[in-house]
């Protein structure tokens, strides 16, 4: 099989366990948000925020150093794998450390049982981290996703058990422990034949993998930080109620991209590009690529987002989050704008220069935090928002000329044109919407439908005459489950491939 038919396959695999995880995590929040209630889903706002950074020193950054290196010796697996179970033990040993003051911060007690809980999740993720990765640099997506798909419904079912006994946050808890259980066990059963550690362990032999994975987990740790910025400043200062109606959204926000459309390019881009990485002509071009492929997919979904906020806040999170619909419009821009950000990751893991993005990420965090505040100040939760969508609008250009230009060389009108058909597809698909809306009487819910069946044939009009490489794209990665009349009988320029820097 070639690199690219490898790609696409891959690519289907992935698209199926993203799509159909994604969809038990909406029905999950769909279901909890009528069950619990914004206190809840706060407070875990507030202990994912802490846990989500301390999660990330667990890999230590070496999974991308897996994928980036060649060498795949045994006995350099076998001292990988143990450093990385390590470090998440010592992880969950501070996590547990942390809880107590950290209750006493937020005057949340119910932080500290909470919290020392899902500590656990550490090491049992950790068990299997290794097996999943290296199932991903040989592109055996087709296993991946049966295993993630059937932790996810374990962790689903886990979740709606325990809010039904009334366990409160703890739905979330259980839901995290569970799947992190079943992923690993399965990876151990499946994913694991001849690269099983042994009872070898030497530190020399994994001094590269540390040198690379160390700037990479900075990096990482820097944008998890800046990522949860507003909701650590938030919580600070607010009810974990208000925080509730403000991260909802917010996150609801964040997984359409992060769950649905990067990870495809994240998971597949990263080993592909690192076996072209030292070919910059197609760096360039797959970036640009994949700069056109996400940006027509995350586009129009944003868009639709901001348009009918309060109407999808109603649908799938019921009346008592009537309150989050200005947020939801907020942040659906925010999103949109952010996502443009993301695919630069596999292009900077795959020249090395995880130094030049950690120097970003650094100085971001040093303004950052400072200009929340600023706009929590002025505005509450809601100019906290507003504040995160003007750091994402001013920090455009600088992060094409810092991260992505020296990377690959594209010039600025490169980098716009590779936006621009997604751009004008929406805008006029959102025009289309709007007028076909404004003469409308009736509900808002018949006015949103119809103004959505109309927003989605102009954007399939519009890409059909400015973005077609984008449809051919999809008609292929769709094409095993197309009529052979609908199957493209030219091939689109190339596999988009990418990560998520921010997810």
């Amino acid at each position: 099989m070639s690199l690219r038919s490898a790609a696409f396959s891959a690519g289907r695999w992935t698209t199926a366990s993203l799509l159909l995880r994604a969809a038990l995590q909406f029905a999950q929040t769909m279901i909890l948000a009528r069950i619990l209630t914004p206190a809840d889903f706060g407070l875990m706002a507030i202990i994912m925020a802490v846990y989500g950074v301390v999660a990330l020193l667990i890999d230590l950054g070496l999974s991308n150093a897996l994928i980036h290196f060649p060498d795949r010796s045994r006995p350099l697996l076998s001292s990988l794998y143990w450093l990385n179970l390590g470090g998440a033990v010592l992880m969950m040993a501070a996590l547990m450390l942390a809880a107590w003051p950290l209750a006493r911060l937020y005057g949340q007690s119910e932080l500290l049982p909470a919290m020392l809980l899902l500590s656990l999740a550490m090491p049992i993720s950790a068990s299997g981290q290794q097996f999943r990765v290296m199932a991903e640099k040989d592109l055996k997506f087709s296993r991946l996703a049966w295993i993630e798909v059937s932790a996810a419904v374990g962790g689903f079912i886990a979740a709606l058990l325990v809010a039904m006994l009334e366990g409160g946050v703890y739905a979330f808890i259980v839901a995290i422990l569970v799947t992190s259980a079943i992923s690993s066990a399965l990876a151990w059963a499946f994913l694991s034949k001849g690269i099983r550690p042994g009872l070898h362990f030497n530190l020399q032999e994994v001094k590269p993998h540390l040198s690379f994975g160390s700037y990479r987990l900075a990096d990482t740790l820097l944008i998890s930080a800046q990522m949860q910025a507003d909701v650590l400043i938030g919580g600070a200062v607010t009810g974990s109620a208000a925080m509730g109606i403000y991260t909802l959204p917010r996150d609801l926000t964040l997984r359409l991209a992060n769950t649905v459309v990067n990870p495809v390019v994240t998971r597949v881009g990263l080993p592909i590009m690192a076996k072209v990485q030292a070919d910059r002509t197609a760096l360039k071009s797959i970036y640009l690529q994949t700069m056109r492929m996400t940006s027509s997919v995350n586009f129009p979904i944003y868009a639709a987002l901001a348009l009918w906020a309060d109407e999808v806040v109603a649908i799938l999170l019921g009346s008592q989050w009537h309150d989050a619909g200005k947020y939801m419009q907020m942040f659906a821009l925010w999103g949109l704008i952010r996502s443009t950000a993301n695919p630069v990751g596999s292009l900077l893991n795959a020249t090395g220069k995880v130094r030049r993005a950690f120097v970003w990420d650094l100085t971001l965090l040093l303004i950052i935090p400072g200009v929340l505040y600023l706009g929590f100040r002025v505005g509450g939760l809601y100019g906290l928002a507003t504040a995160m969508l003007a750091v994402q609008l001013l920090t455009v250009y600088p992060h094409y000329r810092f991260l992505v230009r020296p990377a690959c060389g594209a010039s600025f009108v490169d980098y716009l044109g590779a936006l621009a058909p997604a751009l004008a597809s929406t805008g006029i698909a959102v025009v289309a919407a709007l007028l076909v809306m404004m003469p409308l009487d009736g509900t808002a819910w018949l006015r949103a439908a119809v103004g959505a069946v109309a927003g989605v044939a102009a954007y399939l009009v519009a890409s059909f005459l400015f973005n077609r490489p984008w449809l051919l794209a999809m008609l292929e990665l769709a094409q095993p489950v197309l009529p052979r009349r609908l199957r493209p009988t030219s091939a689109p320029p190339a596999a988009p491939a990418s990560p998520d820097r921010q997810a």
